[in-house]
């Protein structure tokens, strides 16, 4: 058992936030029966570890009141042991699901940015799309079409990998170029680059470059799955890749 003095000490919280606690019904200390002086035990101590943990999560404490509150309605476990098991089982489903929202959130500023440095604008449109996707999520991903082993290989989005930007300066280049003659020497010498670019993306796996290729191939009428990934931009890539095999 600790007093209140001893807990702070222990805890680094000050002795008026834990009492701020146990107003708001938070924490629940018992009383020595001889002096009324608080005293914290183990279910305080666990209660105060949840608290904290969910306080970095941003949680507010009205909503941790009703997460504590909820827990405490479940069956009791049968030790020591399997209450903190439980408790800390919780938090941690807690924590991958604010992961998984903040890794959405980065993947989508990033693809922002991608966007900007492939096109050279600001897009409006882009910014709705951000939006909108935020709000409503795509119901297929790349989990859902690719095994986990070729996850790891696809570099791609993954903004620490050079060639994730790399593709960006390439897309902005059949931009500018894909008004060309697919037998023009700019058409040409984009062809290579790209070549050149897939071979080092996909590691030389023609099969994991074909799935891609198809995975991101837009249907009839269907907007780009991949930013500037058009159809039209599609064919372009296809016509002259074909043109330069052709040729050499």
């Amino acid at each position: 058992m600790y007093t209140v003095g001893q807990l702070s000490k222990h805890t680094g919280l000050s002795i008026r936030t834990l009492h701020y606690y146990e107003k708001l019904g938070l924490l629940r200390p018992a009383r020595n029966e001889n002096n009324q002086y608080r005293t914290y035990g183990e279910e305080d101590i666990l209660r105060l570890q949840q608290i904290t943990v969910l306080k970095k999560m941003h949680f507010k404490l009205t909503e941790i009141g009703a997460f504590l509150d909820q827990d405490v309605t479940h069956t009791t476990p049968e030790n020591s042991t399997s209450l903190w098991n439980n408790a800390l089982e919780q938090q941690l489903a807690v924590v991958k699901e604010q992961q998984e929202r903040l890794s959405k959130v980065e993947h989508l500023l990033f693809s922002t940015i991608y966007a900007i440095r492939a096109s050279g604008t600001i897009s409006l449109e882009e910014m709705l799309g951000f939006i909108r996707e935020l709000e409503h999520p795509p119901g297929r991903s790349r989990r859902d079409v690719f095994t986990p082993e070729e996850l790891e290989t696809l570099p791609l989005n993954d903004q620490n990998h050079p060639l994730t930007m790399e593709w960006a300066d390439i897309l902005r280049e059949i931009h500018t170029c894909k008004m060309e003659p697919a037998d023009s020497e700019a058409s040409r010498l984009l062809a290579v680059r790209i070549y050149d670019y897939a071979e080092r993306t996909f590691q030389g796996n023609a099969d994991l470059a074909q799935k891609y290729w198809d995975y991101i191939t837009p249907k009839d009428n269907q907007p780009a799955l991949v930013y500037g990934m058009t159809t039209e931009t599609m064919r372009y890539i296809e016509t002259i890749l074909d043109r330069w095999a052709a040729q050499d």
